[in-house]
């Protein structure tokens, strides 16, 4: 299965010194309503995207750790973590590298990702890679990370966690900002009456509070086509999840992203869980992209797990491709 990027969502401090961010007196912040404005028009220039992604990923030890559940009857040789071991492991990291190929023409999606992940306790590292499809009403994942190939069937309206594996909180508001099916939407967000400079440019701030915690959007100025530059997640004062993107000018298709950068803290310090750095290898926009692009062709063999249908049992239908 692919590995779930630990973003309470889908989690993000940034490089103060990459980014700094300074208030920014007398300015006027944007509106809501401009900057959907602004979002709907960039969307339907850059309209299908083709995308290429680089992913480096640095994981706590301690957290490849302490996903590994203790054996009921554990053989002799299996020692549990003691405090020494988790404050140690709470400053080394674990280093993989991921790629990307991504499809995008919402509401239609499709990517492939594949890279290499450590096994329980670092004993070995295992290939992982999957496939994912959606036209907007069906969700449909192709994990080929083991010798049979299993495919996951949901509505789209299911398929919530599997959109987030996607990145995608910081990669839908890069691509997609705005888009109810793909990207995300300022709804439930509020602009803030001060703006603040991020890279000479005076950002809006956006703020939007639930009971879980706190997220903040600083979007740039229209000039800008109203990026989304930095997004931050907290909780009871603390910084769980924070995310800076990069862009750069295309003449052809305006501000497109170059990179996004996502860390991750443990809530009672601050100390890095999970970091992310997508690199865009490549990005073009397409008029159209050929439908079945988007359709996924079955390999034989494969295990389909169909959640959208029930047997008379209630029971997932689920079949072998012949």
């Amino acid at each position: 299965m692919l590995p779930r990027l630990r973003i309470y969502s889908i989690a993000f401090l940034l490089w103060g010194s990459l980014l700094p961010t300074t208030q920014a007196a007398g300015q006027q912040p944007l509106t809501k309503e401009v900057i959907n404005q602004t979002w709907k028009a960039r969307r339907e220039r850059l309209q299908a995207m083709r995308i290429e992604l680089t992913l480096e990923i640095a994981t706590s030890k301690l957290l490849l750790f302490s996903e590994e559940e203790e054996p009921v009857n554990p053989p002799s040789t299996y020692s549990p973590l003691t405090k020494a071991d988790m404050e140690r492991l709470k400053n080394e990291q674990v280093i993989n590298h991921a790629r990307y190929s991504m499809l995008l023409d919402s509401p239609k999606m499709h990517y492939h990702y594949w890279g290499r992940y450590p096994t329980a306790r670092l004993k070995e590292t295992v290939s992982v890679e999957c496939t994912c499809f959606s036209d907007g009403q069906s969700f449909t994942r192709l994990n080929q990370s083991q010798e049979t190939p299993s495919i996951d069937i949901l509505k789209v309206s299911e398929a919530s966690d599997f959109f987030n594996s996607m990145a995608e909180l910081p990669l839908r508001w890069a691509l997609l900002p705005g888009d109810s099916d793909l990207g995300e939407t300022l709804e439930g967000f509020t602009v803030q009456p001060e703006t603040e400079t991020i890279l000479d440019l005076d950002c809006t701030v956006l703020k939007n509070t639930d009971s879980e915690g706190t997220a903040y959007l600083w979007v740039a100025p229209r000039s800008h086509d109203c990026t989304v530059l930095k997004y931050e997640y907290h909780n009871a004062d603390k910084i769980l999840s924070s995310s800076q993107i990069q862009y750069k000018n295309d003449k052809t298709w305006g501000q497109i992203p170059q990179s996004c950068e996502i860390k991750c803290y443990y809530g009672n310090a601050d100390l890095l869980r999970d970091g992310y750095k997508y690199t865009f290898d490549a990005f073009h926009a397409d008029a159209r992209i050929p439908a079945d692009e988007f359709q996924l062709k079955f390999p034989q063999g494969a295990r389909v797990w169909d959640f959208r249908k029930r047997d008379s049992q209630g029971k997932v239908i689920s079949y072998i491709v012949k």
